[in-house]
């Protein structure tokens, strides 16, 4: 069986090209036609019964693991980040190199260093931009222009009319003679 995704414009909902034989195609308008339902409601309502039973394998208790809703989001940048968080699913080296560039910048991607809290404004307004600022990071990370995708992601965050203030680098004071003294 051969599978093909293509996207539509629309972002509503995606078209999957499968191809079955005879005997499957048949058993799909089947069922569809002893249900009332279309070819479609069939295998997407079979496709969620399933994910609902398949859980992530922790080690631990099956009866409380996480199913696909605990990783599903509307944003393409937040499921990312929470599958490539798990390594209970088993993320590729790509998606560990994605995630160790979010932790790297956590006050741009989330509220605090755990990733606990996602900042989705930013995230959807990042991910499109994703590919070619994780390109730039893996240039420039070891030279002096490391900054370089940071200031990518700040800019594109600034120009959606993000302030600053939420995710800026907090500056450090300069020190002062006082840090010297002991107090009595």
């Amino acid at each position: 069986m051969a599978i093909q995704r293509t996207q539509k414009k629309a972002g509503k909902s995606e078209s999957l090209t499968i191809r079955l034989d005879p005997k499957m195609r048949f058993a799909l308008e089947f069922v569809a036609r002893l249900n009332g339902q279309t070819i479609t409601k069939v295998i997407e309502r079979a496709v969620t019964e399933t994910a609902d039973r398949t859980k992530v394998d922790d080690g631990g208790n099956s009866y409380d693991a996480a199913n696909w809703r605990a990783y599903w989001d509307v944003s393409e940048g937040v499921r990312a980040i929470k599958l490539a968080m798990d390594e209970n699913t088993h993320p590729t080296f790509e998606e560990e190199e994605m995630l160790e560039f979010v932790r790297t910048h956590w006050r741009i991607f989330a509220q605090d260093q755990s990733l606990k809290y996602l900042r989705r404004e930013n995230i959807e307004i990042i991910w499109p931009l994703m590919p070619k600022i994780l390109d730039i990071w893996r240039e420039t990370k070891a030279s002096p222009d490391r900054s370089k995708a940071a200031s990518m992601m700040q800019n594109a965050l600034v120009k959606a009319g993000v302030s600053d203030k939420i995710w800026a680098i907090p500056k450090k004071s300069p020190p002062s003679d006082l840090d010297d003294e002991i107090p009595f």
